[in-house]
C-alpha cells in the first residue's frame, strides 16, 4: 500500500469514527439506555435493586391495583414517558412528566397538602449494569467502524 493510499485509509476511518461518536452512537445508546430503564419497570427495580412495596398492595387492594405493578398506575405513562434526546456526540435521557423526579428522586413533598411522602424508586440514573453495557456497545460499534 502507497502512503498515498493509506492515508486516504486513515482519513475514511477517521471520519467513520467521528460520524459513529457524533451521530449514530449517541441514538444507538440512547435506545439502549431507555430499553435498559423500561425494563427495569418490568422487574420493578433498579438493575436488581427490589423497589420499596406499594402500599395498595401490601394493604391487599381488590382487582387490577392489587396485581398492577409498581409505578405502572392505571395508565402505565411514567414508562411510557421515558425517552432519549440525541445531539452531537452526547444524549439525554428523560421524562417529561411532572411527578417523575418525585418517583425517580422521592420527596417528602408531593400530593395536594404538601405532606405526602413518595420515597425514592428510582427508574432513570447511573449505574455499573448500564455503564458496562454502554462501553460494550461503544466498543462494538468502533470496532465496526474500523473494520469497514
Amino acid at each position: 500500500m502507497e502512503i498515498q493510499d493509506f492515508s486516504h485509509h486513515l482519513e475514511g476511518i477517521e471520519a467513520a469514527i467521528k460520524r459513529q461518536l457524533e451521530r449514530d452512537l449517541p441514538k444507538k445508546l440512547g435506545n439502549l439506555a431507555v430499553r435498559m430503564f423500561k425494563e427495569n419497570f418490568q422487574k420493578e427495580s433498579f438493575f436488581g435493586r427490589a423497589w420499596q412495596e406499594v402500599k395498595r398492595r401490601l394493604q391487599g387492594a381488590k382487582g387490577a391495583a392489587g396485581q398492577r405493578k409498581i409505578l405502572t398506575g392505571p395508565t402505565g405513562n411514567l414508562g411510557r414517558s421515558i425517552q432519549f434526546t440525541p445531539r452531537d456526540g452526547s444524549v439525554t435521557i428523560e421524562s417529561d412528566l411532572p411527578y417523575s423526579s418525585a418517583h425517580n428522586e422521592g420527596t417528602t413533598n408531593a400530593g395536594r397538602s404538601h405532606n405526602v411522602r413518595i420515597p425514592q424508586r428510582r427508574f432513570i440514573g447511573e449505574s455499573p449494569e448500564l455503564t458496562a453495557a454502554i462501553e460494550k456497545k461503544i466498543t462494538e460499534e468502533i470496532s465496526k467502524a474500523l473494520n469497514k
